[in-house]
């Protein structure tokens, strides 16, 4: 489990895929879903992605995270709530490279800075438990909310656009790419951009 002042990212099972169909029911969620990228239709396209994950959790090469929201203190019926998902995964060969998703189902909490605490408490744990050296993440180029999280406020650094990458609607759209290195999450660190979560 991970935790942040607002969060808690606990394993994410097989039995949660309902919250995935129940917030894949939102035009304006889905639109930012990462998987959106499987050009299959349902319920095809869910199975595809819940056995790949399947298959890199057993191989040890990925985490998979349900997002819940904190209890409110304000009043003692509320309760967790998932509001999201998150997790990475090892890319290529080479030791020490990790790749970053992270997906918030509940619009009505889009723009409230929970994105940025996960990527923060994700990439903080990728270096300091799991020796990382690089960090990358992607996302859909007209995702300015997700690229000002990730860039302004988690220090990751621009790389390239893949043109056309994506398929949503019928369309074709570019895919952005960005990643921090060890050094440059070290000196963040000490600006003391991470480690407040």
């Amino acid at each position: 489990m991970l935790e942040t002042k607002r969060l808690k990212l606990v394993a994410f099972e097989k039995d949660d895929s309902g919250l995935v169909a129940r917030w894949d029911e939102s035009p304006d969620v889905r639109k930012y879903f990462f998987a959106n990228a499987y050009a299959l239709p349902e319920p095809e396209r869910e199975k595809e992605m819940f056995d790949t994950w399947l298959e890199e959790l057993e191989k040890g090469v990925a985490c998979f995270y349900k997002v819940l929201q904190k209890k409110s203190t304000s009043g003692s019926r509320n309760k967790e709530k998932p509001i999201g998902m998150a997790g990475w995964h090892q890319t290529g060969d080479i030791p020490g490279r990790y790749e970053l998703w992270l997906f918030i189902g509940e619009g009505n909490l889009l723009s409230k800075g929970l994105g940025t605490e996960v990527i923060k408490v994700l990439t903080e744990s990728l270096f300091e438990s799991y020796a990382a050296h690089t960090v990358m993440l992607c996302w859909h180029a007209y995702n300015l909310r997700g690229k000002r999280c990730y860039i302004d406020k988690c220090g990751f650094k621009y790389e390239a656009r893949r043109r056309e990458a994506i398929l949503w609607e019928g369309e074709f759209y570019d895919m952005e790419i960005a990643s921090i290195t060890r050094e440059e999450y070290d000196r963040l660190k000490k600006d003391g951009v991470y480690g407040d979560t």
